[in-house]
């Protein structure tokens, strides 16, 4: 485990010696390891393009660029897998308990697995809250202001109990792959103050969250105690912390690829070189204003109105899902175009039309993708941005494409498979979506 704290740097370096970390110390949340299964501008804002490091890692910047808050810099040693992609660990409750959560930018309310309300406890059970036996847990109930504020979108009154209870569905476009159904309760959770010395100490934060008391379809499966959002709602943790004074209205991701894991930055990581595109304004998502697909720089002969946004085409960013989903009527010509521009060492999979057997290096055997975003902005993927190794046959390996088709639905959801290997920055305070190639192996 290490903490970083790096002001005006070129390159990370541990806290301490002569790095400022600020005497107001830094709000951290510490992670570890989980096992898993399975209308924009194109531009660099002004006063940001040639400054490196992590803006607001202190509460004492540059003159400017104060926006009131800390910064929270977390390292992270993460499970990942297809299925399900970055966890961390939180603690809640008094006395503290741990959870490992997945980390998610396109869900609203963050869950943990709770006990029954009414049933016995289990909070010896690893993995499961149980409210009764933390002194500062707290039940919503349907005459909560926060409850009526929450109905009917995203709560609903139980005619059984006073409980305000809640239930979501998580899946792609029309297609539902599982839900959870739970209660909400308020409690603490616990973060990490890391002071100019490098000394921690817990600083106590109250929020809403869900107790599930049940989880079907591959949610069942899954080896995490939760979900931590990080929408833009203000139901969200990262929002909720905001409203609070606690984080700034920016948060950095850097997801690695090899070993997994990468770092969470509750501010802004600044590195020349980042691009930057305007957020589209959205309650509930990070959307962005996807123009077209280039294959080795051709463009793809999509319709231009499958990402024109309006209320049915959408393209969202979303670190909560491993793979990419591509509006339908832009899946065939990229399918084509992938197809048509392999090496000639590459050859199909019988029966597939999605994957590929080489023996030779992915990056040679396969094009390179182009996302270009309104206002010039421009995304560069490698073919590990949409292929997946499904298993090496002798000396040959066979790659998928891991961009599925989202069927009956012009929505693009950006996962981790694109997201990963970059600094993605998050700024909600001048709606801006910025990324740059990184080695994300701090």
């Amino acid at each position: 485990m290490a903490w970083w704290c790096v002001e005006a740097a070129a390159v990370p370096r541990q806290c301490g010696g002569a790095t400022r970390c600020g005497a107001d110390g830094v709000v951290s949340v510490k992670v570890r390891q989980s096992p898993m299964t399975s209308l924009g501008r194109g531009r660099t804002p002004k006063g940001k393009g040639r400054r490196r490091g992590y803006r607001r890692c202190t509460g004492a910047v540059a003159a400017g660029h104060q926006r009131g808050g800390a910064a929270a810099i977390v390292d992270m040693d993460l499970g990942w897998s297809w299925q399900w992609p970055y966890v961390t660990r939180i603690q809640l409750g008094n006395p503290p308990k741990n959870f490992s959560v997945l980390i998610d930018t396109a869900s609203i309310m963050s869950w943990v697995s709770c006990r029954t309300p009414g049933g016995s406890s289990v909070s010896s059970l690893p993995g499961i809250f149980d409210p009764r036996s933390s002194s500062t847990s707290s039940l919503i109930s349907c005459s909560d202001k926060t409850c009526q504020a929450m109905i009917p979108d995203l709560a609903v009154c139980s005619k059984s109990s006073d409980s305000c209870e809640w239930h979501v569905l998580y899946g792609s476009g029309v297609a539902v792959y599982s839900n959870t159904t739970g209660y909400y309760i308020s409690d603490v959770a616990h973060l990490e103050i890391l002071n100019a010395v490098g000394h921690t100490s817990s600083a106590p934060a109250t929020i809403i969250f869900g107790c599930s008391t049940l989880r079907s379809g591959e949610l069942a499966e899954a080896k995490f105690d939760g979900i931590l959002t990080f929408a833009p709602h203000q139901m969200s943790f990262s929002s909720q912390l905001h409203s609070q004074g606690l984080i700034p209205g920016v948060f950095s991701l850097c997801l690695k690829s090899a070993y997994w894991g990468g770092i969470l930055v509750f501010g802004e990581i600044l590195e020349e070189g980042i691009v930057y595109t305007s957020l589209l304004p959205s309650p509930n998502f990070f959307q962005l204003y996807l123009e077209s697909i280039a294959v080795n720089s051709q463009e793809l002969p999509i319709e231009p109105s499958f990402f024109r946004p309006s209320r049915k085409h959408v393209t969202i960013a979303d670190s909560g899902i491993s793979l990419t989903y591509l509006a339908d009527g832009a899946y065939d010509p990229f399918i084509n175009a992938i197809t048509a521009a392999v090496s000639p060492h590459v050859r199909l999979v019988k029966n597939s039309d999605r994957c590929f057997v080489t023996s030779i290096n992915i990056d040679l055997s396969f094009p390179t993708l182009t996302l270009h975003f309104a206002g010039g902005a421009v995304m560069k993927l490698k073919p590990n941005n949409y292929l997946r190794s499904v298993s090496p046959k002798e000396d040959e390996v066979i790659y998928c494409i891991a961009w599925k088709r989202n069927y009956g639905e012009q929505i693009t959801v950006l996962g981790d498979i694109v997201l990963k290997d970059k600094i993605i920055v998050h700024d909600l305070e001048n709606m801006l979506f910025g990324w740059m190639d990184f080695d994300c192996k701090f």
